[in-house]
């Protein structure tokens, strides 16, 4: 149980590729080479949906990002129980709890201004972080005092509660059921709860920590399933899961339409869906197609293992609006991206990535990872 599992490392730093620098490498040069012929849906695939719009592959990373945090916990909780002896679930609660804390922190200094030290432009919740800090702290609750099965009952009360809450609570003189932009039952607990703290965009998280627990915890029944039994019949059930998750997102859009900035449960089945049928096509190739296809993995592992590093280095922002890798970066090779004329922006893009590439080999190389 100790050992990493190739599959879930190599699509978290398949994840991790995308959101810190792969996405914006394969624009430029879609942008490069096809300019105004690119299809306009391809290139949409690049950029977040509008509120109430069809979901796109950018849509899909901050989801997959909590999903992959659930898959590797049954192998974590595995650990924990085995070390901690009768008192386990005490030293795995301070576990839970510091990095809950840790992780709502740098949330809140990626995105929410905290380090401008100054409370009128905070922002209390902005960050994927911290929607995996909620996740992670419903699912570890669970895992504390549930199996497999209490884990699936658990991931319907979430979808159905939230679902719920949505549909049928009316809120504030308002009727039950609406789905605007700035006037949901999510959002509006928000603001209640939040006050001027909350960030002004349409993205709720309060209310929809429960949309991240179950997104958490269908990643936690994925690395379960993969750490009882590995092999062709497990990826074939991730597969079949993940399928069924797509067609009840379809069905249940008839009721309750699929909005990602507040994630709904059709959003939820969908998002979770998908991630699931990738979880089963890493699972199959990396971990069961033998020793070849499982070292064919390396430089996604090399992102993954240390995911929460490469994303703080790029999604943290200066004054100046670039982010820490960026002025790490941009010095070294700004001269030899200028060089590129018309390709500068591709150019630079793709060095960048590739050093932030190297700069991780180093420290896996090394076996120095961030942790919280």
């Amino acid at each position: 149980m100790n050992k990493r599992i190739a599959s879930i490392d190599a699509l978290r730093g398949f994840d991790m590729l995308l959101l810190c620098g792969g996405a914006a490498v394969l624009r430029l040069w879609l942008e490069y080479s096809a300019g105004d012929a690119a299809p306009e849906w391809l290139m949409q695939q690049f950029t977040h949906a509008e509120w109430g719009g069809e979901f796109t592959c950018w849509d899909l990373v901050m989801p997959l990002f909590i999903f992959i945090t659930g898959a590797s916990m049954p192998f974590a909780f595995a650990k924990y129980r085995e070390k901690g002896g009768a008192w386990w679930r005490l030293g795995t609660a301070w576990r839970v709890l510091r990095r809950v804390a840790l992780l709502f922190v740098l949330g809140m200094l990626v995105q929410g201004n905290l380090a401008c030290a100054r409370v009128e432009h905070m922002s209390l919740f902005c960050n994927t972080l911290q929607a995996i800090a909620e996740g992670y702290l419903i699912a570890a609750l669970v895992l504390m005092f549930c199996g497999l099965r209490g884990q699936i009952v658990a991931v319907a009360v979430c979808l159905v509660t939230y679902w719920a809450l949505l549909r049928f609570v009316p809120y504030n003189g308002q009727p039950a059921g609406l789905f605007l932009p700035d006037n949901n039952v999510a959002i509006y607990i928000d603001h209640l709860l939040e006050g001027e703290w909350q960030d002004g965009t349409p993205y709720s998280w309060i209310l929809t920590a429960l949309s991240f627990g179950a997104l958490t915890l269908m990643g936690c029944i994925c690395g379960a399933l993969i750490a009882a039994r590995r092999g062709g019949r497990t990826a074939g059930v991730l597969l079949l899961a993940g399928l069924c998750c797509l067609a009840a997102a379809c069905l249940l859009e008839y009721d309750t339409p699929l909005i990602k900035h507040i994630y709904t449960t059709t959003a939820v089945l969908w998002s979770g869906g998908w991630c699931m049928v990738l979880m089963a096509l890493f699972h199959g190739v990396f971990d069961c197609c033998g020793t070849f296809a499982a070292k064919a993995a390396f430089p996604l592992q090399v992102i993954g293992c240390n995911a929460l590093l490469a994303y703080l280095l790029t999604e943290i922002h200066g004054p100046h609006g670039h982010s820490l890798w960026w002025g790490v970066t941009h010095p070294l090779i700004y001269g030899v991206s200028a060089r590129a004329e018309e390709a500068a922006a591709l150019v630079h893009a793709s060095l960048s990535l590739l050093l932030l590439w190297l700069f991780l080999w180093f420290l896996y190389r090394h076996k120095a990872y961030l942790r919280v």
